[in-house]
């Protein structure tokens, strides 16, 4: 059974600092922890509660936990971390939900950097990367990453004051991308010195920019995308070769970053196919 010790452990990687200081991070609900096992990423723990076994997907679920859990890809041999038992009310009060679904589990934060970004060989082909300068919605960061793995983003590189990408809010709104795209994060800088020695280009959205309809993508292009309400920063402008916009025919005066942001991915690799 679940301990006081170790609901207050988990409780704690609700915080950045703790997440931290852990390596580990929190991912809840049966679809979420389907993809997680699904991922390879290594587990460290899965909480269980009874309503978890009302289903056969439930059911299922829990024993791929009990066989993978702890486990790297291609061991043949490594003790399995436990699976811990706790009530229906213990669970929850582990959860950030509203509704908790009978299942979370703790996992460990892959180590990404900026060389972990894998391009296409054949330099003919086309690579696009997204670049998140200071998002700190974290429903919206959750929303990038998973329209970033829809159309097949090569990495997504964020610059200081971007949410932590391992805030559970996070980790639910990506809903499992978050487990196949390498999300790196990265002074502007280095981003700067790393997208020139890649000879990647760099375009920021913008209002006032062209019209992405009009654009023809470098071979390899990186998006770059602004805080939610102060746009992008002097430092992301200044790495930026080109600004981007979406024609908008309403009466709105601008998009949800995340929605702009899937709009471009989609007309950046609609062009580039």
């Amino acid at each position: 059974m679940l301990s006081q010790t170790e609901a207050r452990r988990i409780r704690g990687l609700q915080t950045r600092k703790n997440r931290e200081r852990e390596g580990l991070f929190v991912a809840e609900g049966i679809r979420v922890v389907e993809e997680l096992i699904d991922s390879g990423l290594m587990l460290h723990e899965v909480v269980v509660a009874p309503s978890v076994e009302d289903t056969p997907r439930g059911q299922a679920l829990l024993r791929r936990a009990e066989q993978r859990a702890g486990q790297r890809p291609g061991e043949r041999s490594r003790k399995s971390t436990r699976v811990l038992r706790a009530t229906d009310v213990a669970l929850r009060d582990l959860s950030g939900t509203d509704a908790p679904q009978g299942i979370l589990a703790v996992a460990h934060i892959p180590q990404h950097t900026l060389n972990d970004i894998a391009f296409h060989a054949d330099r003919t082909a086309s690579d696009v990367i997204l670049v998140l300068d200071g998002v700190q919605d974290p429903g919206n960061l959750g929303t990038l990453i998973r329209a970033a793995d829809a159309f097949a983003i090569a990495g997504v590189v964020a610059l200081p004051g971007t949410v932590d990408c391992w805030n559970p809010k996070v980790v639910r709104a990506a809903a499992g991308s978050l487990f196949r795209v390498p999300v790196v994060y990265a002074a502007a800088h280095d981003v700067a010195a790393w997208l020139s020695a890649h000879d990647v280009r760099a375009y920021a959205a913008d209002a006032g920019g062209r019209d992405i309809e009009a654009l023809e993508p470098a071979a390899r292009a990186a998006l770059v995308v602004g805080n939610e309400g102060a746009g992008l920063s002097e430092e992301a402008r200044a790495f930026a070769k080109e600004t981007v916009a979406i024609a908008m025919p309403g009466r709105a005066e601008s998009l949800n970053v995340a929605v702009a942001a899937g709009i471009l991915l989609y007309l950046f690799t609609r062009q580039r196919s």
